[in-house]
């Protein structure tokens, strides 16, 4: 049996960038179920990064916008390429939902002063394709980028080994358990121990919370579907903006060449390799076809993603009160890479001791609006 001095359960994105601070200052150990970091969630995300993404929300606001300078600047030689490339995002409406529109726009505005009231020809520079029914008016938010997931996973996996921690594909934990101050993970053949346990397993929390003996967070997988489309004149140009239809019923994003279509669909999961539901697909080009001046005669890919939410639909970082080393990074949804640097950080100092960093603090982020123990997370049947 080996010892570390923090064992991670999971090598998504939580996991990984939890990894990359850790291991500045400890001895870490990242299992991953699969044969490669990243499979689930991290790697089927539209990944983008929305500077007044949860502006309503103190706990993602808070790790939007500390997460933006690791981004913008990554320590040297983290990556060879930009972690990011501007992007832009219309939100849009058909002409009966305009008045809904601009109240959204009005409350938008009080939140992100940068969002702009723009008219059809803004619009058509933008994103051409649109109907004249999706583009009368829209709102337009500049500060939206696109984000590299691989460089950003390549950077902290790199880093990660560089600090002397390990990372180990295709171990499958069958047991935890706990002797004195150290928690021990096996997958009946190998063990490793350590006084400090991560969950950070994605939809698979849960499962890991019954093998240690702790309490539930009800986390609930939702599965959302996307497709990759030619768009009117074949190859997407990949200057145009993305395109969300304010209510989220569905959203347009150009990649590498394709046009990429969701139709923002949540349905509710069991934890497993996410596949794309018939229906799911045709509801994408269903919206595609209504929403765009766009015939769509073949789906060159379709994939689904599981997105992980719990009651109050925040993320779960922190110690489980009744289980002494046993730390949740949890129930991310649909923004855990743009918040991955930040909750990184975050996880990095709790686990040390230390308070929750004070230029994450500035946005009003506290240490208990986190907590596995939070009372917004008791109602989940």
């Amino acid at each position: 049996m080996k010892n570390y001095d923090v064992i991670i359960i999971g090598a998504g994105i939580a996991g990984l960038s939890a990894a990359y601070e850790i291991s500045k200052s400890a001895r870490v150990l990242v299992l991953e179920q699969e044969t490669q970091p990243g499979y689930h969630s991290t790697g089927r995300s539209a990944a983008v990064y929305a500077a007044a993404y949860g502006s309503e929300n103190t706990v993602l606001y808070s790790l939007v916008r500390a997460s933006w300078d690791f981004f913008k600047n990554p320590p040297d030689g983290f990556s060879e390429y930009p972690l990011y490339h501007d992007r832009g995002i219309l939100f849009v409406s058909d002409r009966k939902h305009l008045p809904d529109l601009k109240q959204h726009y009005l409350d938008m505005k009080e939140r992100n002063p940068d969002a702009r009231w723009v008219d059809h020809t803004f619009i058509n520079g933008k994103f051409p394709p649109l109907t004249d029914d999706y583009s009368e008016a829209a709102i337009y938010d500049p500060n939206v980028y696109d984000l590299d997931v691989s460089a950003l996973q390549e950077g902290y996996l790199r880093a990660i080994r560089k600090a002397g921690s390990h990372i180990k594909t295709g171990f499958q934990v069958t047991e935890i358990s706990k002797s004195s101050d150290l928690w021990t993970v096996s997958n009946g053949n190998e063990e490793y121990s350590a006084p400090c346990l991560v969950n950070a397993a994605g939809a698979w929390v849960d499962k890991v919370a019954d093998m240690a003996a702790t309490r539930r967070i009800n986390i609930q997988p939702l599965r959302r579907t996307a497709i990759l489309v030619d768009g009117p004149d074949g190859k997407v140009p990949a200057d145009w903006s993305m395109v969300v239809e304010f209510r989220e019923e569905f959203f347009f994003k150009p990649d590498a060449g394709k046009l990429l279509v969701s139709p923002a669909n949540e349905d509710p999961s069991e934890p497993c390799d996410a596949r794309p539901e018939e229906l799911d697909i045709a509801y994408a080009v269903h919206y595609a076809t209504e929403a765009l001046n766009l015939t769509v005669k073949k789906v060159d890919h379709s994939w689904a993603g599981l997105r992980n939410f719990v009651e109050d639909r925040g993320p779960v970082i922190g110690f489980d009160p009744d289980a002494g080393g046993f730390f949740w990074i949890a129930g991310q949804g649909g923004f855990g890479i743009q918040t991955a640097p930040a909750a990184g950080r975050l996880a990095a100092a709790l686990i040390s001791g230390q308070n929750v960093p004070q230029d994450i603090q500035a946005f009003g982020l506290r240490e208990e609006m986190l907590s596995p123990a939070r009372q917004t997370l008791e109602s989940t049947p």
